[in-house]
């Protein structure tokens, strides 16, 4: 079970410990909208601690967009470790504290694909567009060119705290003592600390992902894995039968299907949706949120500033169709962060969710 958001805010502070979207893993951990709900409650400079091995990385990003959204000051202490998806939630702060001892890494998006040869083509597809986009925010944070922190990504790099603030990936180091590395399966990761293998613990992992938490291949998701490859298993016996008792038809169930079509329209069409596209989109398709709670939590939400030039170019040089963004580059805010990576990862996973 995942914490409630306000079980995430300890004495003021955000405490983001715990796999990232805990509920994919049912280990605990957090999700993006628990952090959401947890953000709206709180005013002013925020302070987030964070202590994770990674997860999903569509929370992760989601994650990161809110920390940029707002308008006020956020710290970031990284406690023990700040791993994968947990690296990217990092990238939001305006300040990235690393305690002594603690450790940051970064590295490629991975899943699993099961199906044919175009199927493998299509989730290699989707990993490289994952990948650049992710690419883009690490490099509009450090200062360092694309192709450096793709070989940085490729090469699956860990940071202690001077090596983090030596790259850009961490403004400060801190004295403080750093907390114990959260519970996760580190021998998930190819170059983990020994320390960290040795104390890794298998998560429960009931739906399918890969190791950033990228959602399998749609073939993947329908099938269940046969004990024997298919090519090799038995034809049926001559007399066997291939039919057996047929089902009874399914009862007429479109009333559910209704209403989630009136709550998802409930929000994305709602005033308070105007200036929060994003932010409704991810209520609206990756939450079970009812309209009434999403349009109180985008009413609370800031609205995005106005669109001003200086990523452009980054994003020129990254792979020109991305997930979350467009072939034209995406923005800066005011502020100097990047802009929101976009819809496109929410209406891929509600048209992931739909087949």
């Amino acid at each position: 079970m995942c914490a409630m958001a306000s079980d995430l805010i300890v004495d003021g502070e955000l405490m983001l410990y715990g796999p990232v979207g805990g509920s994919w893993w049912d280990d605990g951990g957090f999700t993006a909208t628990e952090v959401l709900q947890a953000l709206a409650e709180m005013e002013g400079d925020i302070t987030v601690r964070l202590n994770s091995g990674g997860g999903i990385a569509w929370d992760g990003i989601a994650i990161y967009n809110a920390l940029h959204a707002r308008t006020s000051k956020v710290t970031v202490v990284i406690d023990g470790i700040a791993a994968s998806a947990a690296s990217v939630i990092a990238m939001g702060g305006d300040d990235i504290v690393m305690r002594t001892g603690a450790l940051m890494m970064i590295h490629d998006a991975s899943t699993i694909t099961w199906g044919t040869a175009e199927e493998h083509e299509k989730s290699a597809a989707l990993l490289g567009k994952l990948d650049g986009q992710l690419a883009a925010v690490y490099a509009a944070r450090t200062g360092l060119d694309l192709s450096e922190i793709s070989g940085l990504m490729d090469a699956e790099t860990w940071m202690d705290g001077t090596e983090a603030v030596e790259k850009g990936f961490a403004t400060a180091a801190g004295a403080e003592k750093a907390a114990k590395a959260s519970a996760f399966d580190y021998r998930l990761y190819a170059h983990a600390p020994k320390p960290l293998v040795a104390s890794a613990r298998k998560l429960k992992a009931p739906r399918p992902v890969g190791e950033w938490g990228v959602p399998l291949n749609a073939a993947m998701a329908r099938r269940k894995t046969p004990a024997q490859p298919a090519a090799i298993s038995e034809p049926p016996m001559p007399n066997e039968t291939q039919t057996g008792t047929a089902p009874a038809a399914p009862a007429n169930d479109n009333a559910p299907a209704k209403t989630e079509r009136e709550r998802i329209s409930a929000i994305l069409d709602h005033a308070e949706a105007a200036g929060r596209e994003d932010l409704a989109k991810h209520l609206a398709f990756k939450t079970d949120m009812s309209a009434e709670a999403a349009t109180a939590m985008l009413a609370k939400a800031p609205k995005a500033a106005p669109a001003a030039d200086g990523l452009g170019a980054l994003r020129e040089s990254a792979p020109k169709v991305v997930i979350g963004g467009d072939a034209k580059g995406e923005t800066k805010s005011e502020d100097g962060k990047p802009r929101s990576l976009d819809s496109a990862v929410d209406r891929f996973n509600a048209a992931f969710k739909r087949r």
